[in-house]
């Protein structure tokens, strides 16, 4: 075994060339290897590969080619440039293994080393209903979690930790933190390339970030601890809440498993709820206030820890039955008494906003006759049916009018709080988050798991299992479904609470745009950008005066009650200056003399780079700069590569052919399978009714501005 040595920039860095290795030096690198409880090995092992993406035109296809690869081997880092070499490689550390254990090979964004090596492997098998499958688990065609061969068991970290590889340094506190700006991804490669020291040095921290990890978390916190690991980031507390649940009394356990299974939706309901009662975030912009730069102060409130709050100090539905349609005003009061919970059909006719402010997504909306609406939002129509619960009943009242609504159909259930073994789980994480140095990992992963618990409870049932086929090197969806009795017949959420936990953090939202009006300019989620705060800031304490009543009144268990005082309450994060709001997730906002740009889909940072670089062009030709306002607008288009934003291009099949590298030089390139990765340009663009509707709003507050009402 050969170890090549140097330093860049005074930091040091080793690796091992594959073909220096022998069978002898991966036992040795291996040896003393603890094996733990849960029968994984104590060993760090990550694996990585960089490729190149290229077109074919002999194929007329986008494809890619890996030119080198890396594993992570406890401290040491083996490179190799050959797929053979890799897998020779692979062999000798399964056969370092012992018996009956498994060793865990963490990748970063398993699914895209998955489409390069999924035909290269003989993976284990597993039985199931649909006869014996390799034993791979993925989420979709495309999205793989975990799969194993022999005694290696291949793992996504990027599903469990739901964060980049740069993050992992701050974020688990790490010695090893990934490099950035050292390997040019646009340059044509192979596996004859030369590579500079600073390249590999970029391979070897890659792997070495994962491995750095493995020592500090996964290791004490799971398999010193000998738990099992999730496969996902809500997986961790979904695992923590099933642990509770366990260590119920026996009696208690029993009966709560009962009454959990006697509260399921049947499937029928389940479906409707999933399509057209499970609704997200409050996300909208106030059009009046859309599409032009305004120097107006205003304030940014942020509800604290919104999902959470709702867990602890609201009440939810557990078992629903169906009542006579006839009943609804009756129901309607009870709701309002604060002990019973509803959800129903209703059709509306002739609704539309009664204010500022539109309400419903377009996609809720079952049926619909004469819609209109405004960046997704409806306006106005002739006729909509659409499936409510008492909250959005609640908002519908606040934001819409209508000539008549009719219920056609109609359950009720009473309202309690969530079970102890829920609620104990968030209080622990919140205090945590409260009392934790924010500079610990303890911290981080307190805050991580506390924003976890509503994306736990929210996640859908899998109705499908994917399967992978070998022989067409494919993973597609299983010929046989579970059924849906089978999928929650062990439980410990019902679905229904993550539906309640959004819609309450949605009613926190609306309220506070009825109360601002016309002054609430954006909203997301659990937040509300606010001009003139000062006329409203008595009712934004006097809803902070209620959720504190709320804490005060809510069983506190073990915890401190006083690190509870603000959660669920509004906070004001900053005051702003200046603002320009495009509609829904694209903004531009100024406060502390930065400037903050929010934009789905565009990749952080690439609008200003893109300006920079344009301007740069600019002066050297004579011609006017563009302004970074100004220029956020309408049709705004950054060319790729300044974008930022890239698209996976899967190729499925084997292909061989020759590639001509950057410097000239010629080889024969094989893969089973590849996933090339292209850059695209970012364009963002608003409808024509959204426009259309941003004038008339603008409109009509120029004449109520001229009649003396604002």
């Amino acid at each position: 075994m050969k170890k090549i040595k140097f330093q860049i920039d005074k930091k040091k860095y080793s690796y091992i060339p594959s073909d220096t290795v022998t069978a002898e030096d991966v036992r040795r690198l291996m040896r003393d290897m603890k094996v733990y409880e849960n029968g994984y090995c104590e060993i760090p092992f990550a694996f990585d590969i960089e490729t190149t993406s290229f077109y074919s035109p002999i194929l007329d296809a986008n494809l890619a080619t890996m030119y080198h690869w890396q594993f992570g081997l406890t401290r040491e880092t083996i490179t190799g440039r050959t797929w053979e070499e890799w897998k020779r490689i692979l062999d000798l550390i399964n056969d370092a293994i012992p018996d009956k254990a498994t060793l865990i090979c963490w990748v970063q964004n398993l699914s895209f080393e998955w489409q390069f090596i999924k035909g290269r492997l003989d993976w284990n098998m597993k039985e199931s209903k649909q006869g014996f499958f390799p034993d791979i688990f993925a989420k979709t065609v495309r999205d793989i979690l975990y799969a194993r061969y022999k005694k290696i068991e291949f793992r996504d970290a990027l599903a469990l930790t739901a964060m980049s590889l740069k993050a992992y340094q701050k974020n688990f506190g790490l010695d090893v933190g990934k490099l950035a700006g050292d390997l040019d991804y646009k340059k044509i490669r192979h596996t004859k390339s030369s590579m500079t020291k600073k390249e590999i040095a970029y391979c070897i921290n890659d792997v070495q970030v994962l491995t750095d990890w493995i020592y500090k978390y996964i290791n004490p916190f799971y398999n010193e601890l000998n738990k099992t690991i999730p496969l996902t980031s809500t997986g961790i507390v979904r695992a923590e809440i099933k642990e509770e649940f366990a260590k119920l009394e026996k009696t208690l356990k029993k009966k709560l498993r009962n009454k959990l299974r006697n509260c399921q939706p049947s499937k029928e309901i389940y479906i409707l709820w999933r399509n057209f009662l499970f609704r997200g975030g409050y996300v909208h912009a106030n059009a009046v206030q859309c599409n032009e730069c305004l120097e107006d102060p205003f304030a940014s409130l942020d509800l604290k820890s919104a999902h959470p709050a709702q867990m602890l100090l609201q009440k939810f539905p557990w078992k629903f039955n169906r009542v006579n349609v006839k009943a609804f005003p009756e129901v309607l009061q009870e709701a309002r008494a604060g002990d019973y919970a509803f959800f129903g059909i209703f059709e509306f006719k002739n609704i539309r906003t009664s204010g500022w402010h539109s309400l419903e997504s377009r996609n809720k909306i079952i049926e619909e006759e004469g819609a209109v609406y405004e960046n997704g939002r409806l306006v106005k129509a002739d006729r909509i049916k659409v499936c409510l619960n008492e909250i959005d009943w609640y908002n519908y009242e606040d934001l819409y009018c209508w000539e008549q609504v009719r219920c056609t159909m109609l359950y009720q259930a009473k309202l309690e709080p969530l079970p102890d073994y829920v609620r104990k789980v968030v209080m622990k994480y919140f205090e945590l988050k409260e009392t934790l140095p924010k500079d610990t990992l303890e911290y981080t992963l307190s805050k991580r798991k506390l924003n976890a618990c509503f994306g736990m409870a929210a996640t859908s049932l899998p109705e499908r299992e994917i399967v992978f086929d070998p022989e067409l090197n494919e993973l597609k969806p299983g010929a046989v479904t579970k059924t849906y009795d089978e999928l929650v017949r062990w439980l410990v959420m019902l679905p229904q609470w993550a539906i309640w936990i959004a819609a309450y953090t949605r009613r926190d939202i609306v309220k506070s745009v009825k109360e601002c009006g016309i002054d609430s300019i954006y909203y997301d989620t659990d937040s509300n950008k606010v001009n003139n705060f000062e006329k409203h800031r008595e009712w934004f304490e006097n809803f902070n005066k209620e959720k504190r009543a709320l804490v005060d009144a809510m069983d506190i268990y073990d915890f401190d009650r006083k690190h509870f005082e603000k959660i669920g309450s509004f906070d004001l994060e900053y005051y702003g200056t200046r603002y320009k709001v495009l509609g829904c997730k694209r903004y531009m906002v100024e406060h502390d003399g930065k400037i903050q740009i929010t934009v789905a889909g565009m990749v952080k940072g690439s609008y200003e780079k893109w300006i920079e670089a344009e301007n740069e062009k600019r002066r050297k030709s004579g011609e006017s700069e563009l302004d970074l306002w100004d220029s956020f607008a309408n049709d705004l288009k950054i060319p790729a590569p300044y974008s930022g934003k890239q698209t996976a291009i899967y190729y499925d099949q084997d292909f061989s052919l020759m590639l001509t590298d950057a410097d000239g030089i010629t080889c024969q390139v094989e893969e089973k399978s590849c996933c090339s990765i292209v850059d695209i340009p970012f364009s963002m663009s608003i409808d024509d009714d959204f426009i259309e509707r941003i004038k008339a709003l603008k409109d009509e507050r120029e004449r109520m501005i001229y009649k003396g009402v604002f």
